[in-house]
């Protein structure tokens, strides 16, 4: 009984809709649907570009956590350096060749732990200058791929769309235009020159652009 309740209600709606109205509906919904496809692998390539970034800020914090730990031990040596100094003042008033020959053991101490935290120092120094080199390399690298797969999306465009065969018009639409021209300024933007600007963008600009 509910179902046919149900039934009757959607049939009310329906009547109450004119055939116009209902083709326009239906248009709405194939092209939102078609914008979805059409822009798929733009939002799968967002998402994994957005995960990547993620990844490698974690990389990132997790390798500076690691500086944090070390400066907590150097803060420890400086504590143990502060308290052997305090032992030397106590001794102060006791018998000064036993305080000098104690004195001189405590500096040689001294001397080896500023060595070791001049050490220390000089790690962490090269530890970061070796980390700023990987992010570097990584974010080159990165760039690279990005503008080789955008070349590739801009080569199969402009085979696709210059062909004769595949476009005897040699036309495209507002929204593929849009598209091939975003795509060409973010390649630019990474760098990309050479034949994309000599050859693909002048081609692609005579193309005649259709509204849908």
């Amino acid at each position: 009984m509910e179902t046919l309740l149900k039934s009757d209600a959607a049939m009310d709606v329906l009547a109450t809709i004119s055939l116009a109205q209902f083709v326009v509906i239906v248009g709405i919904l194939i092209a939102v649907a078609v914008c979805v496809y059409k822009f798929k692998d733009e939002i799968k390539e967002f998402l994994e570009d957005y995960r990547a970034k993620a990844n490698r800020k974690e990389e990132i914090m997790n390798k500076i956590n690691k500086i944090d730990q070390f400066d907590e031990e150097i803060h420890e040596l400086k504590e143990y350096h502060d308290k052997d100094i305090k032992e030397l003042k106590d001794y102060h008033d006791k018998d000064m060749e036993a305080f000098y020959k104690k004195q001189l053991g405590y500096r040689q101490q001294s001397l080896d732990k500023q060595a070791s935290i001049e050490q220390h120092f000089t790690d962490m120094d090269s530890k970061i200058d070796a980390l700023m080199a990987m992010i570097n390399a990584q974010h080159e690298e990165n760039r690279e791929i990005k503008k080789n797969e955008l070349r590739e999306k801009l080569m199969n465009l402009y085979r696709f769309h210059t062909s004769l065969e595949k476009n005897p018009e040699q036309e495209w639409t507002e929204v593929e235009a849009e598209v091939f021209w975003n795509l060409f300024n973010d390649y630019e933007k990474l760098g990309g020159n050479g034949f994309m600007h000599n050859t693909v963008k002048p081609a692609m600009k005579k193309l005649k652009v259709v509204t849908m």
